[in-house]
């Protein structure tokens, strides 16, 4: 299905040690790794456990980097589609998929979008994720314009009307 509106997200934003720190971090135990294996007696029994870690290290940079770039694609957007919005949210995490037929409110927030669905269930999606404003804007004029497709209530702001 045609998506009306793609935004990248940038995941690094709910981690709790930013990209950079994870960047450092990981350099310094590969650096440590290296330094142990060459520093050491090849013939030590303990050099199995350098080289185990330093294949660690390098697993989790590859993975540091999948998450927070666009190396291997875009992995962490949110779309909006004729019929569906979707957010995922990077590797390894699942894809939350909304139906928009099913959808009775919808709350839009600086943070948030809180949407009500027909069977009493509620859904929140986070929108500090978005990078730049102009995206943030350009999802809130097509929610808008969903919300009269598909005729639910739609409210903005920092009070929560859904409940």
């Amino acid at each position: 299905m045609r998506s009306l509106v793609r935004v990248g997200l940038r995941p690094s934003r709910h981690a709790k040690l930013s990209f950079g720190v994870q960047l450092m971090l990981v350099f310094f135990w590969i650096i440590s790794a290296l330094f142990l294996i060459f520093a050491d007696n090849p013939t030590n029994d303990q050099n199995f456990f350098y080289y185990v870690f330093l294949v660690l290290a390098i697993g989790y940079l590859v993975y540091i980097v999948a998450q927070n770039t666009s190396i291997f694609g875009t992995q962490a957007y949110f779309e909006i589609t004729p019929a569906y919005i979707v957010q995922k949210q990077g590797h390894f995490r699942p894809k939350i998929v909304i139906p928009l037929s099913e959808v009775a409110a919808m709350h839009i927030s600086a943070l948030a979008l809180r949407l009500k669905m027909k069977d009493g269930t509620q859904q929140m999606l986070d929108l500090r994720l978005i990078r730049k404003r102009k995206n943030l804007k350009q999802i809130k004029e097509h929610l808008r314009n969903m919300a009269l497709k598909f005729d639910f209530s739609l409210t903005e702001g920092n009070v929560n009307h859904l409940s």
